[in-house]
Parts: C-alpha cells; sequence; structure tokens
C-alpha cells in the first residue's frame, strides 16, 4: 500500500520562515451566497525553492489536495486546485496578517479571507509512475452503492514526462486523479477532490478486478476496455 508524502515543517524551522511568509497553515473561509465554507490552507517552500501546497474543504470530500500553478509574487498569491470543479485563488497578503482574495470557478466567484495559525504541514500524494502500455486507454465499468448504480470512466494516459495521469468521470462530472501508480499488475489510483481510491488488478481476460472506497464506503469495481466510438 502506497502512503502519502507528507511534508512537515516543525514550529523551530517555522520562525525562519516569517520572511517568505506566505508559508504556514491558513485556515478561514469562502463566502458563498448563503453560506460560508470552511477551508484549510497549507503553503510550504523546499529546500530547493520550490512553493508546494495543499488545502482541504473539511466538510466536503476534497482533502489534503495539491495545490497547482503555484504562483508568489510580493504579495500576491495565486494556485489552483480541484474541490472537485478546478479552482483558482487569486489573494493578497494583507498588512493585518491575512489573506483574501477571490476564488473563481464554474459556479461563480466568491470572496475568501484566511489566517495564518502555525507552520505549514503539507500532504502531497505519491509521485504517479510511468504508464504501461497494457493500462493506456479508456475504461467502463459500474459502481453499486446503497442500491445505487453509477456508470463510471476512467481515462489513463501518459503526461509528457512520460507519467501516468488520469481522469474520473462520474454522474456528468470529469474529476482528475491525483495520482497514478502501477507495479506489475496492479494499479492504483487516487483523486483526493472526492477522498476516492481505486486498487485493482488487471487479469488475463483483459479486465482490472478491483474495489473503489470512498471514505468509509468501499465496493467492487471491475473496468472493462471502452468499445471503440463509431464513426
Amino acid at each position: 500500500m502506497y502512503l502519502a508524502l507528507i511534508v512537515v515543517v516543525s514550529l523551530l524551522s517555522f520562525g525562519a520562515q516569517v520572511a517568505s511568509f506566505p508559508a504556514g497553515r491558513w485556515e478561514g473561509i469562502i463566502r458563498i451566497p448563503e453560506r460560508e465554507l470552511g477551508i484549510t490552507l497549507d503553503l510550504a517552500k523546499t529546500a530547493a525553492g520550490i512553493w508546494i501546497g495543499s488545502i482541504s474543504v473539511p466538510l466536503s470530500t476534497s482533502i489534503d489536495v495539491p495545490l497547482g500553478n503555484i504562483s508568489i509574487d510580493g504579495t500576491v498569491v495565486r494556485f489552483t486546485a480541484t474541490l472537485p470543479a478546478k479552482a483558482s485563488f487569486d489573494g493578497t497578503l494583507t498588512e493585518a496578517g491575512a489573506l483574501s482574495g477571490t476564488v473563481s470557478s464554474v459556479d461563480g466567484r466568491a470572496p475568501f479571507e484566511l489566517v495564518r495559525k502555525g507552520a505549514p504541514r503539507v500532504v502531497l500524494p505519491p509521485p504517479s509512475t510511468a504508464l504501461p502500455s497494457e493500462f493506456s486507454g479508456v475504461w467502463e465499468g459500474t459502481l453499486e452503492r446503497s442500491g445505487r448504480v453509477t456508470r463510471v470512466g476512467v481515462t489513463l494516459s501518459s503526461a509528457p514526462d512520460g507519467a501516468a495521469t488520469g481522469v474520473l468521470a462520474a454522474s456528468g462530472a470529469e474529476i482528475p486523479l491525483t495520482t497514478v501508480t502501477f507495479a506489475g499488475a496492479d494499479v492504483r489510483f487516487e483523486s483526493r477532490a472526492v477522498s476516492g481510491t481505486y486498487v485493482g488488478t488487471l487479469g488475463p481476460a483483459g479486465e482490472i478486478a478491483g474495489e473503489w472506497a470512498e471514505r468509509s464506503v468501499r465496493a467492487p469495481l471491475i473496468l472493462r476496455r471502452a468499445a471503440p466510438a463509431k464513426k
């Protein structure tokens, strides 16, 4: 079983990072119309000078979602995250020590306000491995939970660097996979946007037999190659 790579910045080293002000654990809210959505943001800078981060929405399935496109320019902080729709955050560090700005997604725009609460605890997924040719392509299956059947599609392909990447399609939504790893005939992929993990094995009949786990719910899921699209 693969373990997530956990980057923990200790309180002792945190004091030295105050100069690089965005570093830290930030907690606050997104002011969605008619309600407030709590979020936790962790930002840290590696020894190589690279910014990394993760974000969680505690009352949702989006936990420890890695940040993308992180940009720190003076007091301006920008990044993206899949929650599960892609969201773009554009914030500014204020003189009062807060981080506030606007988050944009397909659902619209909303203001957010964060306050730094301590040292960052960035939780990154393990890196994806190379994609074996026998796993490449589009797979389909059905997932039954509590008497409800959902058609599921999974597309696995190679990123420019050769690492595996993937997209999960279900209930009309397409959700990028956070990480995809292989070990022989075994495959494991994770989508932190929905707190879901799949572990399966490719059998001699060309089917991937495995189990989908979403928080405390587990269900069998057999993936078969999708039929070629008709011309």
